[in-house]
């Protein structure tokens, strides 16, 4: 296997970039792409300065998922944020981003927020100044999320002004990556009825797709990321005609590696 040195360091404890380097005499640059890859093939979990290794037969939960690249969410939620009037009518998806951008809305007054996340749903539960609405159906715990046709239900008989998605990975021209079919149709739902859709996904999921399911994006949207983005991915994005970034600068010492 590609990589096994690196993962069994990681394995064993170590676990910062540098350390790995050192460890196996190679460069701190070649150790990321490295993790990468180990991350795309669902056998580690990138944290900020290095990797840890991945849960045994289970995907992250939107908990775990909250922890890795904070400061990058945080930004991307902030700029997101700022694209709501108050009178809008917003869609969250489920996700550990978008309840950073339900956090910042939750200081608004006048918003109307549509989710189907258990994050949003509690960032916004106090928030007096936003009409909250909840949409109905099966609760995935892990993935914080609601669905099936309850949901489905609710999500057909209303246009949002804005819908914020997230993602487990984006590719260009291909769609969002989902870890199951039945999140990938839910995210194509919340999409299709939107005025506008941004996608907030920080840069190690640009240019990913780990899992084999995928929710295509129905037409002109917005990406919301950070400026760890490679040149690579860039310019991916910019010879995509529907996609519009939106990177936003996250501090060097915090910045997703």
């Amino acid at each position: 296997m590609r990589h096994q040195g690196l993962l069994d360091a990681v394995t064993d404890g170590v676990q910062r970039v540098e350390d790995l380097a050192r460890e196996l005499g190679i460069s701190p640059s070649t150790v990321r792409r490295g993790l990468g890859e180990l991350e795309r093939a669902g056998k580690v979990v990138r944290t900020h300065g290095g990797a840890v290794p991945a849960p045994a037969g289970a995907e992250l939960s939107w908990t775990q998922k909250s922890l890795r690249n904070t400061p990058a969410k945080r930004r991307i939620a902030e700029h997101a944020a700022a694209l709501v009037e108050d009178d809008h009518v917003v869609l969250l998806d489920a996700g550990s981003t978008t309840t950073f951008v339900a956090e910042r809305l939750a200081r608004r007054s006048g918003p109307t927020v549509v989710t189907s996340g258990l994050g949003p749903m509690a960032a916004l539960h106090d928030a007096e100044g936003i009409e909250l609405v909840v949409v109905g159906g099966r609760v995935r715990r892990r993935r914080g999320s609601i669905v099936g046709d309850y949901a489905h239900g609710v999500l057909d008989r209303i246009t949002p002004h804005i819908a914020f998605i997230g993602a487990d990975g984006l590719l260009p021209g291909r769609g969002l990556n989902c870890p199951s079919p039945e999140i990938a149709a839910a995210k194509e739902l919340q999409m299709r009825g939107a005025r506008r859709i941004f996608v907030v996904a920080d840069s190690t999921k640009v240019g990913s797709g780990p899992h084999p399911y995928w929710a295509v994006v129905p037409g002109p949207y917005g990406l919301i990321t950070d400026d760890g983005i490679g040149a690579r991915e860039r310019e991916a994005l910019d010879a995509d005609p529907a996609c519009t970034p939106h990177v936003v600068a996250v501090d060097a010492g915090t910045r997703p590696q």
